[in-house]
């Protein structure tokens, strides 16, 4: 089941890869024949990659330095043609070694492998000067400084030239001594995040069925895990797993390995799909992202230019949509949109390369900023102003960096989800498992940054700032002329979550603004609008239905009993209920509320003793007339203090909760 042939491995102990290396450089420039000195490995496993003398297809090795350290190489391809092929081997590599013989110096794809590596973030590494024992010591003197010439302003500048050859072994010494000096320098890549690996191969092997190989950008797996195929979402369990050609029962970040998928065998995936954890990544037709063009091209990149995106192993037609211009000069910078013409399993953070199909060349590369799952585009200037914001929450930090997820977090809670996020949607936009997304969020929430609504919604603390002062801005503009609100007109136009609202609701009542009242919002400053004689009015008021007991005066009626304009009148009653001194049981049936909680202290009674209370007896137990009664009981009935039986009533379950 093994993807590669068989290596100098300890016997005894399992690798422990801490990051991927890879060999660049041009066609036949010496690289498979260097790989095997370092790992005893025969990376062309293809046969026509063995009969032609090239390699088509990455190849993969263990490399061990010393200890229980141990790195993987990819031996990627040098022939133009196979340009594709190179950068799918190349996703995810930490250090290269750039192979160029003396004998040649430095050609083409040495020129365009180097400009893929920039293009895909790799920022440190070496050059093996291979086949030594080709060239006198003065044609080597030569090329050394060549080569220290063409690295001149590219990320190898200063870095070591090792002169060597794999035919003699002359020079090998010195330049393992210098590989793992550069290695050593290196933090080791922590693949905390979810699990993700681009498919690079999919066989079938007897006794065992369909196998699936790559090399995981980030995250671990283990035997029994399930896993997703994604685009198509299909998942099933992983059965048995090799690392570098041996069993293992987990393996994960930039390690090469072999995962036994059965379920996913009646329709195979295919090079290029991602094996993920389920739900790790949505598939996307478009993709917003920074762009870099490499520093020598026959023309700029056009707007709206054809081009394949190399992505992961998936290389995809697509159009470049420039956000900032209408094209892009060679070893410019640039804000774009990719839409693609099927889905790729892109992530944010994720490396890619840009070709133009014809002539085939490379033209550009950059990271993935934001991905969307449809293929309907937004105005560029929208976009454009969304990237820029990202970019200046995200600076520079990358996925594999500490602090990349909790801004990545922090930018969604502040500007993608400002009502609100679900962890496990913030978990998703980190591309972190969930228990390390409750982690940060718990840190932002310690900082004052984030506040938990619930378990299930957060919010970032600016916005919940905002929607706080939008809300008491609408409860003073409210209480210029109204005395209360109900809650449908205090929410109306805002599409905001329910924890949201009761987090606000339970702040301005804390805060002395408002008071609900069942489906009101009492404003607290309401009140402090009477003058003299209007709190004389509601003295007297109040005085009236407590004196009138359960021959109570109709609204209509109180004009004329105060002496006042209706419009006034209107007010007062509406302020005594929203204190609590009256309710309205109907349009025209307003009681005392100490009259109210008399009335129902004698129906309990009457039921506690008889059983039952009869709705035609109780006119008579409060001394007035059937429709006083009704009101009563059906406002008891409401609030589930009794339960109507025909003309009876009962004490309903729990009745003493929602007494008076």
């Amino acid at each position: 089941m093994s993807s590669t042939a068989p290596g100098f491995l300890a016997p005894s102990i399992h690798p422990d890869v801490v990051m991927m290396i890879c060999t660049a450089g041009h066609v036949d420039h010496g690289k498979t024949a260097l790989v095997g000195l370092l790992t005893g490995c025969q990376t062309d496993r293809l046969r026509e990659e063995r009969e032609r003398g090239l390699t088509i297809e990455p190849g993969f090795a263990p490399c061990w330095l010393g200890g229980n350290l141990c790195v993987g190489i990819v031996d990627v391809p040098g022939h133009e043609k196979f340009i594709k092929n190179m950068v799918a081997g190349v996703s995810g590599i930490d250090f290269t070694i750039l192979v160029i013989a003396a004998d040649d110096g430095v050609m083409p794809q040495t020129v365009e492998h180097l400009e893929i590596m920039r293009l895909l973030g790799v920022n440190r590494g070496l050059v093996a000067l291979t086949k030594t024992d080709l060239v006198d010591p003065e044609l080597l003197a030569l090329r050394v400084e060549e080569v220290r010439e063409f690295m001149a302003g590219t990320f190898l500048e200063g870095t070591p030239i090792c002169p060597l050859s794999a035919v003699s072994g002359e020079g090998y010494g010195a330049f393992y001594k210098t590989l793992v000096v550069g290695i050593g320098a290196l933090a080791a890549r922590r693949g905390q995040g979810v699990f993700r690996m681009p498919i690079e191969r999919v066989f079938q092997r007897e006794g065992f069925g369909l196998v699936l190989s790559g090399i995981p950008i980030d995250g671990a797996i283990a035997v029994g895990d399930e896993v997703e195929l994604v685009p198509g979402g299909r998942r099933g369990r992983v059965r048995r797993m090799e690392c570098f050609g041996r069993d293992a029962t987990r393996g994960g970040c930039g390690q090469c390995l072999a995962i036994n998928v059965p379920a996913l065998a009646k329709d195979p995936p295919r090079r290029g799909e991602v094996l993920a954890a389920p739900g790790a990544i949505v598939p996307a037709r478009q993709l917003h992202v920074r762009l870099r063009a490499v520093g020598r091209m026959d023309k700029p990149l056009a707007h709206a230019e054809s081009v394949k995106l190399h992505i992961g192993t998936s290389e995809i037609n697509g159009k470049v949509y420039l956000l900032e211009g209408r094209e892009l000069a060679g070893g410019g910078e640039a804000l774009a949109t990719l839409v693609l013409d099927q889905p790729a399993a892109a992530a944010p953070g994720d490396r890619f390369i840009l070709r133009r199909p014809s002539p085939a060349m490379t033209v550009a590369g950059g990271d993935v900023l934001t991905v969307e799952a449809p293929a309907a585009r937004a105005p560029r200037k929208l976009i454009a102003e969304r990237l820029a914001q990202l970019l200046s929450v995200m600076g520079t930090a990358r996925p594999e960096d500490e602090d990349w997820p909790r801004r990545r977090i922090e930018h969604m809670l502040r500007h993608e989800r400002p009502t609100g996020a679900a962890p496990r949607e913030l978990a998703a936009a980190a591309l972190r498992p969930p228990g390390a997304a409750a982690a940060i969020l718990a840190g932002l929430v310690g900082d004052g940054r984030a506040l938990a609504l619930s378990e299930q919604l957060y919010i970032h603390a600016d916005n919940y700032r905002a929607c706080y002062q939008q809300i008491c801005e609408r409860v003073g503009r409210a209480g210029e002329g109204a005395l209360s609100l109900n809650l449908a007109s205090l929410r109306e136009g805002l599409d905001w979550p329910p924890p949201l609202w009761a987090r606000l609701e339970a702040d301005l009542a804390a805060a002395g603004l408002v008071r609900q009242q069942g489906a009101r919002v009492v404003l607290a400053a309401a009140a402090e609008r009477f003058n003299e004689r209007e709190r004389r009015q509601l003295e007297r008021l109040a005085e009236i239905f407590e004196r009138t007991g359960f021959q109570s005066p109709r609204p209509d009626e109180l004009p004329g009993l105060l002496g006042v304009e209706p419009a006034l009148a209107d007010r007062l009653l509406e302020h005594l209920r929203n204190e609590g001194k009256v309710v309205a049981l109907t349009k025209n049936v307003i009681l005392s509320s100490s009259c109210l909680k008399l009335a129902q202290d004698r129906a309990i009674a009457i039921i506690r003793e008889k059983g039952v209370l009869d709705s035609a007896d109780f006119k008579l137990v409060i001394e007035s007339s059937r429709k006083y009664a009704l009101a009563i009981l059906d406002w008891l009935d409401e609030r589930r203090v009794t339960t109507r039986l025909g003309n009876l009533r009962k004490l309903a379950p729990g009745h003493e909760e929602r007494m008076l």
